[in-house]
């Protein structure tokens, strides 16, 4: 099948419980996501401030990845699953309870510890050291033909998850803070309360509205004030935290290290002659004792990587951290913040939009992996990828509410189809036993990119320039494509000619 249903249907249970994990972590990133500088701003920080704590924040996850997952083959990826969700859990608490801003120093390092080592997501997407993780496990559970497509569906159930994360996110701060959900006597009942909620994210909004223009503010006399409901939905990730570690401790012995074995198959049986075959032809079949590979130090950044693949491993490493410095000057929840700035749309209205823009955003991602196997894993990150950074520069260019949400959503239809394809190229680029290391160090070094991009927004936010963040990161995207297709084209040209000689 085209779309690789049926290679979902038969993952082991190991590999099914990492895509519910990815299912559960992400909708708890959504329901933070549409809300946290909103949360920010009511708690007294200034738009300066917020790029800085959000800037620091990734700056904290990529050392906390770092540390994770260059220790977790070490004391075993479990232990590290377990406590990375119950950190998780605390922090959600511990921001929950955080009084608002008093403006000294001591608040503000608090803060930011907090939403550090709970790994709490400013873009509202993936980040920490989950990812690198639970792929590097997969990798191994997975037959190499088979990486691109049950990528494809491992983004696509975090895309969905994503999505409802933020339509309940909006949907409960309405609840709450809607005076109509009360009547005259103040006599709601519990399961009154339980239905009206129920109907709210049941049915949100009619479709006929999905473009609507305007937008009506919660009542100033609402039974629960807007920073409450805030707190009340990352109390709600933390709770997510620890059924996440529910579930990772439930993972068998199999998923760690000294377990690990290459899925076989017909790639399996290839060698690795060229950087090409390495990038291209499921060179994952290289085991850890190739002589084809010079040997190396230990170093503290790369660990025990050949110097082949040290190479190859600190270019894509370059490349990914401008594409994450770019990405991160609009996150999820810059974007959703812009929206409120410019329409003065409500926290439901931009769930909404982060609702439909995830859905659509995630569904795409499923043609990817066959796309790849017809043009090539570079190809396909490259041309799908170019359009969507020149329409999210046009996006603050629309003359109202209407048209920039169908542009914004006409991007995500396409702009996350590079996801899928670079999982399985950088997969795909090590032996099994470099590989934990390799996704660690290019999600690290991600992270670290796309923690200087929030405080390049809160200055532009703050001098009035907000639409320049939209051009920033369109334009630093492109760039970003054309090298990755300069440096890296060729090797898609080469296993293309490869299969053909075949």
């Amino acid at each position: 099948m085209v779309l690789g249903f049926e290679l979902l249907l038969a993952l082991d249970r190991d590999a099914s419980s990492l895509f519910l994990t990815r299912s559960i972590r992400l909708f708890a990133y959504g329901l933070i996501g549409v809300l946290l500088v909103l949360f920010l701003k009511l708690l007294g920080v200034s738009d300066g401030v917020v790029g800085t704590i959000l800037t620091l924040t990734l700056i904290g996850d990529a050392l906390v990845s770092l540390f994770v997952t260059t220790n977790a083959d070490r004391y075993g990826r479990r232990l590290m699953l377990v406590g990375g969700s119950l950190l998780m859990a605390l922090a959600g608490i511990a921001m929950a309870l955080a009084p608002p801003s008093d403006g000294s120093v001591l608040w503000f390092l608090c803060l930011t510890v907090v939403a550090t080592v709970g790994v709490i997501s400013p873009s509202g997407n993936e980040c920490g050291p989950f990812l690198a993780l639970e792929q590097s496990i997969l990798s191994t559970r997975i037959a190499p033909s088979s990486r691109a497509s049950l990528f494809a569906w491992y983004n696509l159930i975090g895309s969905v998850s994503t999505a409802f994360g933020a339509l309940v996110s909006g949907a409960l701060v309405v609840f709450l803070t809607d005076e109509s959900t009360l009547d005259a006597n103040a006599r709601t009942t519990t399961s009154d309360k339980f239905f009206s909620y129920y109907m709210t994210i049941s049915h949100p909004f009619p479709m006929s509205q999905l473009f609507r223009n305007d937008t009506t503010p919660s009542s100033p006399e609402a039974p629960v004030t807007k920073l409450d409901s805030y707190r009340a939905v990352i109390a709600g990730y933390g709770a997510v935290g620890v059924v996440l570690a529910v579930v990772f401790a439930r993972l068998s012995p199999k998923v760690e290290v000294e377990h690990v074995s290459e899925p076989t198959g017909e790639a399996s049986r290839e060698a690795r002659p060229t950087e090409a075959t390495a990038l291209l032809a499921q060179p994952s079949s290289v085991s850890a004792s190739s002589t084809s590979q010079a040997a190396a130090p230990y170093s503290w950044i790369f660990g025990n990587m050949s110097m082949e693949s040290r190479w190859i491993v600190a270019r894509l490493c370059c490349l990914f951290t401008l594409d994450s410095f770019a990405g991160s000057v609009i996150t999820g929840s810059l974007l959703a913040y812009w929206f409120k700035v410019r329409f003065n749309v409500d926290e439901a209205a931009l769930g909404q939009i982060m609702f439909v823009s995830n859905i659509i955003s995630g569904a795409s991602s499923l043609v990817a992996g066959w796309i790849s196997t017809k043009v090539g894993l570079i190809n396909t990150m490259v041309f799908t990828h170019l359009p969507a950074n020149v329409l999210m520069i046009l996006v603050p260019l629309m003359p109202n509410l209407f048209w920039a949400k169908a542009v914004l959503f006409l991007r995500y239809s396409i702009a996350q189809m590079d996801v899928g394809p670079r999982q399985a190229y950088v997969a795909s680029i090590v032996p099994a036993n470099e590989r934990t290391a390799v996704i660690g160090l290019t999600n690290i070094v991600k992270s670290l990119g796309s923690s200087l991009g929030p405080l390049l927004a809160g200055y532009l936010i703050s001098v009035g320039q907000f639409d320049v963040c939209f051009v920033v990161c369109g334009g630093l995207k492109i760039v970003y494509d054309l090298l990755l297709l300069r440096s890296f084209g060729g090797a898609d040209r080469e296993a293309a000619a490869l299969r053909r000689g075949n």
